[in-house]
């Protein structure tokens, strides 16, 4: 009688191996990769063709990443962890300004066009930008000159790089250009303005209404856009503001709240209308120490009932904990 052959140690010893399992990546840290090249491709630039390849594949792999996981990257934009204030700013916009052009049905390269301007509109300013960012910083006049240089010195920087493109430039020059005539550096009007630019002006002030800075906390969503409507309707493209108002609502990814248990938890997804989500993500207990495990809330129960916008205390949260709280993405739909 013939032996089974699987019960064989010599058959089983010709068995393939194993497959390895490749590592999960999780869009947050993928997110941490596009804005460490990002710094490394800034801090670098040097008006040469490469940098404009580097910056241009850096911009499409944002794109797709957005694509993939807009709840995560809108979520954490504005807690990347580089240490420019300016340039995690325009990170932060480059990623708001990708969802706001996907609303607005633009073609892919003009998607394309609106990241790589966000990316690069205050390359002439970065420095400057952090400097006066300091609570005890008081522009000279020659600051405050090259301040309002910025969108024509930037966008000659990167039209000196050979490979850059006409709707890139523009949008970078005309960024802080208002409908109403207000803005600079021309004070172009309407249709004046190119749409890239007309989007990147409202990601641009809504990310720096929403951040907090050394010198003051950050607007909720609910009041950035309040101040949006109330004191710079007459500057933005109205129907690129309603897609801000669409996109973000008042509880998009990534806002804070504190619920009725006093823990702080994070929105991790878009809800209907102006209510407040269904579920949450706890991160911090009510003695604002980090939970060992991020757990998802029922918002529509008494003792987790949002109360309030919150923000993060002082506390370190690594990227693996980030990590576990996007993964409970679906869990908190």
């Amino acid at each position: 009688m013939h032996a089974i052959a699987s019960s064989s140690p010599r058959a089983s010893s010709r068995l393939p191996p194993p497959r390895n399992t490749p590592a999960r990546v999780y869009p947050y840290d993928r997110l941490r990769e596009i804005s460490d090249g990002f710094v490394q491709i800034i801090e670098a630039w040097s008006c040469v063709p490469e940098d404009v390849i580097r910056l241009s594949t850096l911009a499409t792999d944002l794109v797709g990443l957005v694509d993939a996981a807009p709840q995560v990257c809108l979520g954490m934009g504005a807690r990347l962890q580089i240490g420019s204030i300016s340039m995690r700013h325009a990170l932060y916009a480059a990623i708001v300004g990708a969802q706001l052009a996907r609303i607005a049905q633009l073609e892919a390269s003009r998607q394309l066009a609106v990241v790589k301007a966000a990316m690069v509109m205050n390359i002439s300013s970065f420095q400057l930008q952090d400097d006066l960012a300091a609570p005890w910083a008081s522009p000279s006049l020659g600051q405050r000159i090259t301040l309002s240089r910025h969108p024509q010195l930037s966008a000659e920087l990167i039209a000196s790089s050979p490979g850059a493109d006409l709707r890139w430039i523009e949008a970078v020059e005309q960024h802080h250009e208002a409908m109403d005539g207000s803005g600079y550096p021309h004070a172009l009007t309407g249709d004046e303005i190119c749409l890239e630019a007309r989007i990147l002006k409202v990601a641009d002030l809504w990310c720096a209404l929403v951040s907090p800075r050394p010198q003051r906390s950050g607007k909720s969503p609910r009041e950035a856009l309040h101040w949006m409507l109330s004191r710079h309707q007459q500057c933005l493209d109205p129907a690129i503001l309603d897609a801000q108002r669409r996109l973000s609502g008042n509880y998009p990814p990534g806002t804070l709240v504190r619920l009725a248990n006093r823990e702080i938890a994070l929105v991790t997804n878009w809800s209907r209308g102006n209510a407040p989500p269904r579920h949450v993500v706890a991160l911090i207990s009510a003695q604002n120490t980090l939970l060992r495990d991020p757990s998802v809330r029922d918002t529509g129960k008494s003792a987790y009932a949002v109360r309030s916008y919150s923000f993060l205390p002082q506390i370190e949260i690594k990227p693996a904990f980030w990590n576990r709280v996007w993964s409970m993405e679906c869990a908190a739909d």
